[in-house]
């Protein structure tokens, strides 16, 4: 964008309305930020803990296999006389410096721990495409599949490169580079390029390559992570969300169709551009209210998500990257977490007064954004309607760093501009991303497939341009006065506050089911009430809809196997979270003592692990940090 405010990251942003807000400019000599402890160095000869993130995806990823949702997908286009053996030195030398780069995961006594080995190998494999009739689509097509890789986090590399080379002169490549999000976010690819730049010109130069220390590494985060999140401090954060998300009950919406029972989703995007004309009316909107772009972007998909549920309170979820901690702006790693934006959209508000709701909790969300996304929910404990996350249907995520705004040099010949990809993976229902690009302002558009249909994800990005150009043309005006506000959204039907939510395969809403009609019902649904404190538990109960979560679904059917003989998975009961649903899978033995082995085995388990990952992949991320420690502790020693 033209101003150079508005390349400001949410974060930098927060530092300044801070002063604005305060109505005075920060005193010279004083603090950017309030003291807090200084950053500790993990000490080399002592077992390094994972950080929350590692826990919760490195428990994910031994429930199943074969689900690459949590990846860190990026292509960098470089133009120009590449030497490509100059340019895997530069690669090894960033590697060398990172220990997050070099890190494995592994269960010790006492709990998951990062274990950084000295050296891994780095490849740089060459593909030429240059042959092919179009080697650009070749070359989208091969880093889509290159996206798709699944790591197994016991072993070091959690990341791949490959080289594409798309014509016969050597001028134009792509560099892809996969990570696992245990070890790398957005924030950790400027620092890649950035560094693997540098060493690149003074390689080619013939330089000696002579780069700064890299300062605090992932451990180093992970140690201060532990020893700022004490019990006060929980309480405090974790007061502040029970407050914001009091009373919210979800968008509940229906779709096009129900979830086909047991799926994985599929994810499908959808690609738009917002018009550079619209964009810098957004730059504008955004410095008369004291905000920035991001806030009346994240104002508008606000107002999208109202008009879809037909509602006025709604919520989304945010990631935010948690780098404002000084001396961890340019840490390699994952220091994402995951945050709730409510707003209230009614009382016949205009754009402008949803705009300011949304950056005053746009503001209090990143001043408390240290509580774990997965502590939240257990401490909320939201009702599961079906494979729904638990406390928000979709995410929102907006991008733009100087990694992708611009062309960063490698040496005086060549230079790399750097790109988010997708993987054709969906972790929510659908979600909104951002991408402030060379070519301009892009959207993402990512959805399960399985629920909704292409049209009508083309036209929730048709209705969201339709609202943001009407939003920043009419600020003032009340929402259902604003023009051209009205756009033709898909025709789906919202749950009524005070009902269930429709069940996954078109099951019965829990507790509407009756009372336990066989021994094994009786036996699940006694097994159940007293893990969930209740009297009595119907048939068609949901489990999650009960209050249900994942490590207490891990000891629920540790008594369902102890009770039956059986060796039922706690995967089982993702795939099957009704009483009378489990006590089927107990009647026809699908635990596996047949001869299925792993999860999932059965009456439905031809599907395997993969197809439950979708319920996981929300529960998992639900599991607070002691629900973590404990699921390890069961898992360490299974093989």
């Amino acid at each position: 964008m033209d101003d150079s405010l508005s390349r400001l990251t949410p974060q930098q942003w927060t530092r300044l309305a801070e002063r604005v807000r305060a109505g005075q400019p920060r005193a010279h000599g004083t603090p950017e930020h309030p003291a807090g402890p200084p950053v500790p160095r993990a000490d080399p000869t002592a077992p390094r803990p994972a950080t929350h993130t590692q826990e919760q995806l490195w428990f994910l990823s031994r429930l199943t296999a074969g689900v690459p949702n949590y990846n860190v997908p990026f292509r960098f286009d470089l133009e120009g006389p590449l030497e490509p053996h100059h340019l895997h030195t530069a690669l090894r030398t960033v590697v060398q410096r990172h220990d997050a780069l070099r890190t494995e995961l592994r269960s010790r006594p006492g709990g998951l721990r990062q274990v950084i080995r000295e050296r891994v190998p780095v490849e740089l494999p060459v593909r030429d495409l240059s042959r092919h009739a179009d080697p650009r689509a070749a070359a989208d097509a091969r880093c889509l599949e290159l996206a798709r890789t699944v790591f197994d986090l016991g072993t070091a590399p959690l990341w791949r490169f490959e080289l594409l080379r798309l014509d016969e002169r050597g001028e134009r490549h792509v560099l892809v580079w996969i990570a696992s999000h245990t070890i790398a976010d957005g924030g950790a690819v400027g620092v890649l390029l950035d560094e693997a730049g540098a060493a690149y010109a003074a390689l080619t130069a013939g330089r000696d390559v002579v780069l700064p220390d890299p300062g605090p590494q992932l451990a180093d985060y992970a140690a201060w992570q532990r020893a700022t999140l004490t019990p006060a401090e929980t309480e405090r954060l974790t007061a502040y969300w029970r407050r914001r998300l009091d009373g919210y009950d979800g968008l509940r919406l229906t779709y096009d169709r129900p979830s086909p029972a047991g799926a994985l989703p599929t994810g499908r995007t959808v690609r738009f551009t917002v018009p550079a004309g619209l964009r810098r009316r957004v730059v504008g909107l955004a410095r008369e209210h004291a905000g920035s772009p991001f806030m009346v972007l994240l104002a508008a998909y606000q107002v999208l998500l109202a008009r879809l549920a037909r509602r006025s309170d709604v919520a989304t979820a945010l990631p935010l990257a948690c780098r404002d901690t000084p001396g961890f702006e340019r840490v390699f790693g994952s220091l994402t977490n995951t945050v709730v934006i409510r707003t209230d959209t009614g009382g016949g508000a205009s754009f402008a007064t949803v705009l300011d709701r949304v950056r005053e909790a746009v503001l209090g969300a990143m001043e408390h954004q240290n509580l774990p996304f997965g502590k939240l929910v257990e401490e909320l404990r939201p009702a599961r309607h079906g494979r729904t996350n638990p406390v928000a249907e979709t995410i929102f995520s907006y991008g733009g760093t100087p990694a992708t705004l611009g062309w960063t040099p490698l040496g005086d010949s060549v230079r790399a501009a750097c790109r988010g990809m997708s993987n054709d993976t969906v972790r929510f229902d659908f979600e909104l991303v951002l991408d402030d690009t060379l070519e301009g302002l892009t959207g993402r558009f990512e959805y399960d497939s399985d629920r909704i249909d292409p049209g009508s994800a083309r036209r929730i990005c048709d209705a969201y341009l339709e609202i943001l150009r009407a939003a920043v043309d009419h600020p003032g005006t009340p929402l259902p006065d604003l023009p051209g506000a009205e756009p033709s959204l898909p025709a789906w039907s919202a749950a009524p506050v005070d009902t269930p939510a429709p069940a996954p395969g078109g099951e019965p809403a829990p507790g509407t089911g009756g009372a336990p009609r066989t021994e094994a019902e009786r036996a699940v649904a006694r097994i159940w009430a007293g893990a969930l404190g209740r009297d009595a538990v119907a048939r068609d109960d949901d489990f999650f809809a009960l209050g249900g979560y994942s490590m207490l679904a891990v000891d629920v059917i540790a008594a369902v196997n102890e009770e039956f003989g059986t060796e039922l998975s706690v995967l089982q009961i993702f795939e099957t979270s009704t009483v009378a649903a489990l006590a089927r899978a107990v009647e026809t033995g699908a635990a596996g003592t047949d001869g299925a082995e792993g999860a999932g085995a059965g009456t439905e388990g031809a599907r395997g692990g993969e197809a439950v990952a979708a319920d996981l992949l929300e529960q998992v991320e639900g599991m607070s940090d002691d629900e973590v420690a404990r699921a390890l502790e069961r898992l360490r020693d299974t093989p």
